[in-house]
C-alpha cells in the first residue's frame, strides 16, 4: 500500500536513471561494449582507460567522449576522432585508420607503447633508413622501422645475406641487419609464384636458412614438420 502525502497526493516513485541520462561515468568494459554495439552517446564519460583495440568494425566514436586514455590500435576503419574528444593522458593509434590530426590538437600520441610525434605517426614517408639508424632509443627505432616498412628500410640501408635458395616463385633470401644495441632485424624475401610480387616478412633473428624461416612463417617451429605443396 502506498503512503499518502498531506493533501492526498501520492509521492512520485524515484526512477533509476541510465548512465547517459545523468551523465555518470561508465566503467571501461561497459563503455567498450556499448560503443562497439553502436549504443554510445554524445558526452559519454568513461571512468578510466578505454580500450577499443582491434575493433575492425568500429567506424566512429561518440562526440564529446571523455576518458583517461584511449587505445584505438588496429581499428583500421576508424579514420577520424570525434568532435569534442577529451583524453587526459594519451592515445594509442598504431594500425588505426587515423592518418592525420588537426594542427595543435594537443593529444599525446603513442605508437606500440612508445610516445611519438605527429611526424612519426603520420608522415612516415618523410623518414629515411639512415634517419632511423641514427636513432639511439631502441623502442623508438623499432617503431620507426615498422612505420617506414621493412621492405623500404632494407632497400635503403642494405643488409647482409645469411642464406639464399629457390622455391616455386624463384630466388628467396634471408637477409639481416645487425644493431650494436639490439637484436638483428631478420627478414625473408620471397616471390609469390602467382603474382610475381616480392614479399618481405620479418622472422626471428636465430633463423639460419630460408627453408627454416618459411617453416616458421607457416607455423612450424621444427622445419622437419614443414611440407609445402610446392617446394623447389
Amino acid at each position: 500500500m502506498r503512503t499518502m502525502m498531506s493533501g492526498g497526493r501520492i509521492p512520485k516513485r524515484l526512477v533509476k536513471q541510465r548512465p547517459h541520462e545523468n551523465n555518470q561515468p561508465v566503467a571501461p568494459e561497459l563503455a567498450r561494449k556499448l560503443i562497439l554495439e553502436h549504443r554510445g552517446w554524445d558526452g559519454m564519460r568513461v571512468d578510466g582507460h578505454l580500450n577499443l583495440s582491434g575493433a575492425s568494425q568500429l567506424y566512429n566514436l561518440p562526440e564529446n567522449l571523455t576518458c583517461e586514455s584511449l587505445d584505438i590500435s588496429d581499428c583500421v576503419n576508424l579514420t577520424s576522432l570525434p568532435k569534442g574528444l577529451h583524453v587526459t593522458r594519451w592515445i594509442e593509434l598504431a594500425g588505426s585508420g587515423i592518418t592525420s590530426l588537426g594542427k595543435g590538437h594537443g593529444f599525446v600520441l603513442w605508437f606500440r607503447g612508445v610516445r611519438v610525434t605527429d611526424r612519426i605517426a603520420f608522415e612516415s614517408d618523410a623518414l629515411t633508413g639512415q634517419d632511423i639508424l641514427n636513432v639511439e632509443n631502441i623502442e623508438l627505432r623499432r617503431v620507426l622501422i615498422e612505420r617506414l616498412g621493412y621492405e623500404k628500410f632494407v632497400q635503403e640501408v642494405g643488409g647482409l645475406i645469411r642464406h639464399r635458395d629457390k622455391d616455386a616463385g624463384g630466388e628467396r633470401q634471408l637477409v639481416y641487419i645487425p644493431f650494436e644495441d639490439d637484436e638483428a632485424l631478420m627478414i625473408l624475401k620471397v616471390i609469390c609464384p602467382s603474382t610475381g610480387h616480392t614479399h618481405v616478412l620479418r622472422v626471428p633473428p636465430y633463423m639460419q636458412t630460408c627453408y627454416q624461416a618459411a617453416a616458421w612463417i607457416a607455423g612450424f617451429d621444427n622445419p622437419d614438420d614443414y611440407s609445402p605443396l610446392i617446394e623447389a
